[in-house]
This record gives C-alpha cells, sequence and structure tokens, in this order.
C-alpha cells in the first residue's frame, strides 16, 4: 500500500511540476504562449526539464537535493498559477483525464533497452556528473536522449528510479489533453475544420496503436510529437495574420526541438518551420526582439545537444560518419562509427532480429534493395501490414460514422493539402531507403496519409453540430476505453507470464545484479555487469573492459586503451 502511496504521489508531484515549467516558461519567455492550455504547458515543461537536465549534468549529479529544488520550483508555478487564475475547470480535467489514463503508467516489463542502457542511463546521471566519452562505455550510451536527462531529475526519495520510464506516459497524457482540449473547444466554436477530423483520429490511432507504455523507449513517443508538428502545419498554412501564425510555429519549433532532442533522426523535420518561413516571409519577424529569448532557447537547445553528441562520441550526430570531424581522446574510431552506421541500416531493413541473421555481409545487403525481398518477408508481413490495415479499418470506421449522419456537401472546397501530401511523401522515401522501421518514424509516415485523405473527406460535408458533438465525444470515450482495454490485458499477461503482483507492488521488474570494479581513481569508479546487462548497478557500467580514466576540463573522462 505504501508503495502505492508514493507512485501516485510523485507521479503527480512531477506531472505538477512540468506543467509548471512550461506555465512559467511561456510568461517569461513569450505572451503569445499565455493563453495555452495544460496540456501544451505540459509539452514546454517537459521540453525545459530535459534542457535544464543536460545543463545542470555538465556541473552536478542529479541527486535527491538537485531533483527536489528543481521540482519544487516547478510546482511553486503550477500552485501559484491556479491560486491566481481561481479557475479549476482545466485542473479538474486534467486530473480526470489523468486518472482514467493512468492504467497505463503501471508497467512491469520494459523494453529490451532498457536493462542494457536507458536505466543506466539516466541513473548514471543521478551518481555523477557529466562524463565525457561516455559511448566508450559501450553502442548503447552513443545515442544520447533528452528522456534519459529528465528520467534523471525523477530519481528522489523512497521513488528512486522506479519511475524511470514514465516520460512516455506524460508525452501521451499531454497528446490527449492537447487533442480533447481542442475538439471540445472546436464544438463549442463551431470550428469544424480538416484539423478537427485530423485530430480526432489521430487521437483514436494513438490510444489504440501506442497504447503500452514500456514499449515506447525513445521512438514512439517522437512520433506521437510528430503527429502534433503535422497538426500544427495543418493549422498554419490557412493563417494569413503574422502574429497567430509565429505563435502557432512558435509551438511547432518547440515539438520538432523535443522529438529530435528525443530521436536524432527527426531534426530532419525543421524542414517544416523552415517551409512556413519561406511560404509567409518570415524572416524579420522572427528576428524581433519580442522572438529573442525564444530563438535563444532554439539555438542553445540545438547546440548543446550536438555538443553533448559530441563529447559522448566525438561525432556531433552519431552514428554520421561525416559529423566526427576532429580525432579526441575519448572519440569512437571512425571505421567503427562507420560500421555502426551500417548496422543500424541493416537491422532496420531486416537484416537480423530475434533468431535470424541473413547470409550476406551487412554492407552488401544493405546496397541496391538487396534487402527489399527479405524485409517484405520479415518485416512488411508484420508489423508494416498490421499498420496499414488497422489504419485503414479505423479511417472507414470514422467516415462511416459520419457519413452516415444527415449532411450537406459544402458549396465552395479548397483543398489545401497537397503540400502536406508531397511532404510526408518525401519523409517516406527518406525513411525507406534509409532506415525502414516502424520504430523510426513508421508507424506515422505510414498512417498519417491515411488519415489526412479521410479527414479530407469528411470536411468536404456540414453536419449538424449537435450530432458532431455527440459522435466525437463517443469515439474519444471509445479510444480511451480501448487504451485501458489492452493495457489491462497486457497487465494481465505480466501477471501470467512473469509473476507480476500489482496489489502488491507498481514498480517495474529488475533483477538483482552483481557487478566488479574494472578501474578506478581518486575520483571515479568503473564497474562491469556479471549478470550480462547493467540494468541499476552502480554507475557509471561498462559492456567493455579496455578502458581508461582521465579528465577533460573540470569532467572526468573515459577513453580506450591504446
Amino acid at each position: 500500500m505504501i508503495d502505492h502511496l508514493v507512485f501516485l504521489f510523485y507521479i503527480y508531484f512531477f506531472l505538477f511540476s512540468s506543467i509548471g515549467y512550461g506555465i512559467g516558461f511561456s510568461k517569461i519567455v513569450s505572451k503569445n504562449f499565455i493563453n495555452l492550455n495544460l496540456g501544451w504547458y505540459g509539452i514546454i515543461g517537459f521540453f525545459l526539464l530535459s534542457l535544464i537536465s543536460l545543463i545542470t549534468s555538465f556541473f552536478i549529479k542529479h541527486d535527491f537535493l538537485h531533483n527536489t529544488i528543481l521540482h519544487l520550483i516547478g510546482f511553486i508555478f503550477f500552485i501559484s498559477y491556479f491560486l491566481k487564475k481561481k479557475n479549476f475547470y482545466e485542473l479538474k480535467f486534467s486530473i480526470f483525464l489523468s486518472i482514467i489514463l493512468l492504467i497505463g503508467s503501471f508497467v512491469f516489463k520494459n523494453h529490451d533497452d532498457f536493462s542494457y542502457y536507458h536505466l543506466t542511463y539516466a541513473l548514471n546521471l543521478t551518481e555523477n556528473s557529466f562524463i565525457v566519452g561516455t559511448g566508450n562505455l559501450s553502442h548503447g550510451f552513443r545515442t544520447f536522449s533528452s528522456l534519459f536527462y529528465y528520467h534523471s531529475t525523477l530519481f528522489m526519495p523512497f521513488i528512486e528510479y522506479y519511475l524511470f520510464h514514465i516520460g512516455p506516459f506524460y508525452i501521451l497524457y499531454f497528446f490527449n489533453f492537447i487533442i480533447i482540449w481542442k475538439l471540445l473547444a472546436d464544438i463549442k466554436l463551431k470550428n469544424l475544420d480538416i484539423t478537427f477530423y485530423f485530430s480526432l483520429i489521430s487521437l483514436i490511432f494513438v490510444n489504440i496503436v501506442f497504447y503500452r507504455i514500456g514499449e515506447h523507449g525513445t521512438d514512439r513517443s517522437s512520433q506521437i510529437l510528430l503527429i502534433l508538428i503535422f497538426l500544427q502545419f495543418l493549422q498554419i498554412v490557412p493563417l494569413k495574420e503574422k502574429k497567430p501564425i509565429l505563435t502557432e510555429l512558435s509551438l511547432m519549433v518547440i515539438l520538432v526541438l523535443l522529438a529530435a532532442s528525443i530521436k536524432a533522426i527527426y531534426y530532419i523535420y525543421f524542414l517544416l518551420p523552415l517551409i512556413i518561413l519561406i511560404k509567409n516571409s518570415l524572416y524579420y519577424n522572427l528576428i524581433d526582439k519580442k522572438n529573442f529569448a525564444l530563438l535563444t532557447i532554439i539555438f542553445f537547445s540545438t547546440s548543446l545537444n550536438l555538443i553533448t553528441y559530441y563529447l559522448n562520441t566525438g561525432c556531433f550526430l552519431y552514428p554520421a560518419e561525416k559529423t566526427c570531424l576532429l580525432e579526441n581522446e575519448w572519440s569512437i574510431p571512425k571505421h567503427e562509427v562507420k560500421n555502426m552506421a551500417i548496422h543500424y541500416e541493416w537491422w532496420a531493413k531486416a537484416g537480423g532480429g530475434p533468431g535470424y541473421s541473413h547470409e550476406l555481409e551487412k554492407h552488401e545487403y544493405v546496397k541496391n534493395f538487396v534487402w527489399f525481398d527479405n524485409w517484405i518477408k520479415k518485416h512488411f508481413f508484420n508489423k508494416v501490414l498490421d499498420t496499414l490495415l488497422g489504419t485503414i479499418f479505423l479511417c472507414l470506421v470514422v467516415i462511416i460514422s459520419f457519413l452516415s449522419l444527415k449532411k450537406k456537401r459544402k458549396k465552395s472546397y479548397k483543398n489545401r493539402n497537397k503540400i502536406v501530401y508531397l511532404l510526408l511523401f518525401i519523409f517516406f522515401i527518406e525513411w525507406f531507403l534509409n532506415h525502414p522501421s516502424m520504430r523510426y518514424g513508421g508507424f506515422v509516415l505510414l498512417a498519417l496519409p491515411f488519415i489526412l485523405f479521410s479527414s479530407s473527406i469528411i470536411n468536404r460535408f456540414t453536419f449538424s453540430i449537435t450530432k458532431i458533438s455527440k459522435i466525437t465525444i463517443f469515439f474519444i470515450i471509445f479510444s480511451i476505453i480501448i487504451f485501458n482495454i489492452r493495457n489491462i490485458a497486457r497487465i494481465n499477461k505480466e501477471i501470467d507470464i512473469y509473476g507480476y503482483k500489482p496489489h502488491e507492488s507498481p514498480f517495474f521488474y529488475v533483477p538483482k545484479v552483481a557487478s566488479k570494479v574494472i578501474i578506478e581513481n581518486d575520483k571515479i569508479k568503473i564497474f562491469y555487469p556479471l549478470n550480462n546487462a547493467c540494468w541499476d548497478s552502480s554507475t557509471p557500467c561498462s559492456y567493455y573492459s579496455n578502458l581508461k580514466i582521465g579528465s577533460f576540463l573540470w569532467m572526468n573522462m573515459i577513453s580506450r586503451k591504446n
């Protein structure tokens, strides 16, 4: 019972702290953000906490004192906001929504990479300040993600690391808040355009497909953010006035920054705000002093992410060999970077997986569509086809539901979506040629064209606002019910297979691990796991032993022995 109270207390403490940081950020940085809803404040606060965590990691470890002070500040921002506003409807809505989604936060088995480096990476930040050359510990530690830095701030008394999986739950929750709030507001204002239907179908898709928080890792949460990015793009395209364009554009840029900081491949989506800038000739407006603070944060965030990659691996964007500009003592050798880039591409193109590996050499397999036939067999007729058929079925259900209502065709209908289809096609081709795995953006890139097309079909008609209200509420409730049913089934499976006892403790599984010290000096010890994976071993935990300890500026440094 005590474990459950601790679990729930910290979930809401960190949730409200994240929202509080979003509120504080919005008041200080941009007046245009003052009237956002709590979902947007949560996304902004999540981004800001990740950034603060990254900055402070260079100087101090994220221990109980650091994290307590950090989150108390956010919580105070949150409380003062509502005491001043004295409008508790939004707070009640946020608590109600969190409660009906809460079952998703109960996880026993996390994804496979969690034991290998996700847990250990964040835990290392709670026990040590930033260590240069962390990528030498294993290839997993080379792929920096802001999600690990956010999770490191959640290390607190009694709960310790048992909420190092909760970041994806918060992102899913903030997504639900933003979308549901928009749907209800649009109905109230009778503002039923294509973004309304796009939002509704996207909500159903996310709650059904991305229900399993323990499997999100750094992949699926980023894709949820991609849906919001495209929604922002759709909302900006028809706008004419510069002020609302700049406000929506600023939110889009924060979404791209957050998605890219979680998974670097999403830096490519900066193409979307760039197109908006060019289309609306907003260069000089963007440089206006009112946007100086926001521009500074954007530049600082991007630069800091690239520097972190560089100090981890010697590459500004690992494993892109061309970004490995200098040979440093801690650098990953360029030939190894190249081999890992090929390995990731080989894996994404179904060259290998649990229980199988293609007979061709990796560098031969990935060339000239040699991989295509095997990818069709191993990948397409599994996750890809399932996602396609599921999305098509979902879209048909929503289309039929709306078109079965009494309707009237709109007299004039302008299709402004051609550029969106073109962009989705460009991103899809880049995905397909380089990393055609569902976890690298595939879910969204496959689903969005169908969601957009279905939305445009429905948007050709006008309906009774009363009937739209009823059918929208039905689908919102339906998506949340499916989310809960699938999570109940997942928890029952974890009870049967893994012996999960959620009535006794809500905490995820961590086995007892043993490790030994392989190298040390008067400042730091490096540990080696004796149980195959680092899990919650003392840190830094390495899978390699040919290491040496040094220093770079004021920081400890790990490099390889010659």
